[in-house]
């Protein structure tokens, strides 16, 4: 899944907190429930933010919100996949530990 780097995350983080207002004011102004609130159609921007700088279509808003660089660590020296967190000891896919990476 392609992940957004800062710049691109806080644009989208805006467009999805300008979404959420929205839906709020819609909710108070048409005094309709949650399940009543086009959420989809107001989170839109969102998903067309993430696939204009990403190429993925139709991915879905909440899942955008975790494809940021800065939450995972390096790519593990031996599988490729990404460390769960910055400061993560062990890789999460193939257990190698990171202080072994300098070995590999």
């Amino acid at each position: 899944m392609p992940m957004l780097n800062e710049t691109e995350y806080a644009e989208v983080a805006e467009l999805y907190r300008s979404a959420t207002l929205a839906a709020k004011e819609f909710r108070q102004r048409e005094a309709a429930s949650l399940q009543e609130t086009p959420l989809h159609e107001l989170l839109r921007p969102v998903r067309l933010r993430y696939e204009e700088l990403t190429g993925m279509p139709e991915c879905h808003e909440n899942a955008v919100r975790h494809h940021r660089i800065s939450l995972y660590g390096p790519p593990c020296k031996r599988c490729g996949k990404p460390l769960r967190t910055p400061k993560a000891k062990l890789c999460g896919n193939c257990m190698l530990p990171v202080d072994l990476v300098a070995h590999l």
